[in-house]
């Protein structure tokens, strides 16, 4: 008797950006402004989910967001023009992530939009 196999679940690439401090942590408050234009850069091009600020460090990292591109490079590519990146506020670390799933209804009301 042949053992059973798992049904395929289907899955799509995202990308987790760790953001680490790096050496010009402390001027972080200075490309803040630019920072959040840059996410919404993003948002406009349909490339992040979601982002925001951890309870306490994981990995080193203070902070990430997830992105959908076609690539690891895409990703890698997106986040080095990040104002925070680029300024050495943050360094980054790019995990790929296959997302089983996102509910909807689980989304904070806070956070909609439309």
């Amino acid at each position: 008797m042949a053992a059973e196999r798992a049904p395929e679940v289907p899955s799509v690439p995202y990308y987790l950006v760790l953001l680490v401090p790096s050496v010009n942590h402390a001027a972080g408050g200075q490309h803040f402004a630019a920072h959040v234009k840059f996410i919404d850069e993003m948002s406009a091009a349909n490339v992040v989910l979601l982002g925001g600020d951890f309870e306490a460090t994981i990995e080193g990292a203070e902070a990430a967001y997830l992105l959908h591109t076609a690539s690891r490079a895409e990703a890698e590519a997106w986040a080095a023009n990040d104002p925070l990146v680029k300024h050495a506020v943050y360094s980054t670390k790019v995990v790929a992530w296959h997302l089983v799933g996102i509910s909807q209804t689980a989304i904070d009301p806070s956070l909609r939009v439309g």
